[in-house]
This record gives structure tokens, sequence and C-alpha cells, in this order.
């Protein structure tokens, strides 16, 4: 495979952005050489506040610990159910908030039924949505899409989490009890109504003051419904997905702080967005080496 040196970060003058250059080294194996897609190197360009950076496929690939999809804890009593199992049963009508126990479940009712007839009404609000965009042949997408996403990505979420709100640094200096983070997706390209998670991909995310978060002239969300989600025992994450031209689409969701073996086990990682949005690309190659097929020529892309 070629190799990569001397990176370096430059300016052109009248130029406000940094350019990388670098220099690249010949592969020198055979033309039957078995390596794969994981041992081909990239290059992840300077930017505000960081220099270039080198590496592989097979790197960004393993960056970030794979999780199967969230099952949500006890909104009671916080248990964690056996995240590789079916998880907890449900609210019957807001179809989210997870119980442990009936015990739980009525227990908890005085401080969840004004979130569960928000949650309520708002799915019977996108049902209607729904239908008048098939009947107008136009794009939709749906909180309960946003929350699979949310779901089913977990494990960039957490990543995402660790690195915006500094939780590094330890929970006494981490940044999340005055802030939120909020997720930006778009859709992959593949699909004109985004009805499925796997049609919708990571964007971007910053972590933004709460207090920003009610200003009208930005996500303009309740604080009491961010009590509601536990602000202050746990994480708020937002979830903000763009409809083509049409108004944006915002799930506040909350997330459990992660177990202090996990984040304190994890470094600041200037490279984060870098490895988050190339995660999906870099898995497909890796998987093709599993599978033997290692043609790098009929490659055509892919998220």
């Amino acid at each position: 495979m070629p190799t990569i040196s001397n990176l370096k970060k430059g300016y052109v003058a009248g130029i406000e952005n940094p350019y990388t250059s670098f220099t690249l080294h010949p592969d020198k194996e055979p033309a039957n050489s078995a390596s794969g897609w994981r041992s081909v190197p990239y290059v992840n360009q300077a930017g505000d506040g960081y220099g270039p950076h080198a590496t592989t496929m097979g790197e960004i690939a393993n960056k970030i610990p794979a999780k199967p999809a969230l099952k949500r804890s006890c909104e009671k009593c916080r248990a964690r159910p056996d995240q590789t199992g079916t998880g907890y049963p449900v609210c019957g009508a807001c179809k989210v908030a997870c119980y442990c126990s009936v015990e739980c479940q009525k227990s908890h009712w005085k401080e969840h039924k004004g979130l569960c007839r928000i949650r309520t009404k708002r799915a019977k609000l996108e049902d209607g949505l729904k239908a008048e965009a098939i009947r107008k042949d136009k794009p939709y997408a749906s909180q309960a899409i946003l929350r699979q996403w949310y779901y089913d990505n977990v494990d960039i979420v957490d990543y995402t989490i660790v690195q915006t709100l500094e939780l590094y640094k330890g929970l006494n200096d981490a940044l999340w009890r005055t802030h939120a983070v909020v997720f930006y997706l778009r859709g992959d390209g593949r699909g004109p109504r985004y009805s499925a998670a796997s049609e919708i991909d990571f964007s971007d995310a910053e972590a933004v003051p709460l207090a920003t978060l009610a200003r009208t002239d930005d996500l303009n969300i309740a604080p009491a419904l961010l009590r509601a989600l536990g602000l202050g025992s746990r994480a708020v994450a937002i979830v903000v997905f763009t409809l083509y031209d049409e108004s944006d689409l915002v799930l506040v969701e909350s997330r459990d702080l992660l177990p202090e073996r996990e984040w304190a086990a994890m470094e600041k990682d200037v490279m984060w967005r870098m490895h988050v949005r190339m995660r999906r690309v870099t898995q497909m190659l890796s998987a093709k080496d599993a599978s033997g097929d290692r043609d790098r020529g009929r490659w055509r892309g892919a998220g």
C-alpha cells in the first residue's frame, strides 16, 4: 500500500482556510498483493485548531467501539436492560418510555403523563403529515424515524456526546450540566421520503448552551420539556434533520451518562467529526475485505 509522510499545514495569502500538503510514497507491493481496503491510507486535511492527520481506512473503521441498538433504561428507577436483548416494555400510549416493571410504570405516571401526551399528540400529527406527503408525492420524515436513527447509531451518538460535552475530563469538569448536544442529520440521497433510519446520515454536531435552546430565534425548545427529560441527571441530545428546503424536524432526547469505566477510557479526539462521518464507508470497505471482494477499481463510494 502507498504510505504518507511529510504532512504539513500551510496558508495562501488572502485565503482563510489552511491547505494540507504531504508526500505520497508509491505502492511497492506486487500487483497480486492480498492487501485490502483496511490498509488504504487516508489524509484528513488541516482545519481550524488542528493539523493534518494521516491514518488508514481500517483505523477509522475501528476507532469508535461498536454497540448494539440502544435499549432504553427504566424511566423510573433507571435500571439498564441487557443491551443485547429485547429491552423493557414500552408505554402503551407514547410507545417511547420504557419500564422494568408495572410498579415502576404506575409510580412514574404523574411525572410521565405530560411528556406522554406531547409525544402521543405529535405521533397523531405526523400520521396526517405522512398521508398528505404521500398524496402530494413530497418528501417526509418523522420523529419516530429520527428516534430510530438515534437508537441504531448509539455508538456514534455516545462517542459524539463524550467529545462535544468533554466527558473525558470527568463529570465535574464536563459540559453536560450546562450544554446539550445538537446533532445535525441529512438525507443520504438514496430515498426521497426518508421513511427508514438507514436513509439518514450524520452531518455534524456541536455543544450548545441550554439557555440558547429556548430562544425563539434558535430551536425554541421549552425548558419544561428539558426538565421532563431529566435535565440535571442525564445528558440532553437534540436531533435536527433538514428535509430539503422544508423546515427542520427536531427530536429532543436524553441519554443516561455512560458508565465511568467507558467514558473515562476515552480521550480527546480532535478528529472526531472525521471518525464519525467516515465510519459507515470504512466499515463497508472492511466488509468487502472480509468477503474477499478487494477490487478497489469497482467501488463507487457510499454514504
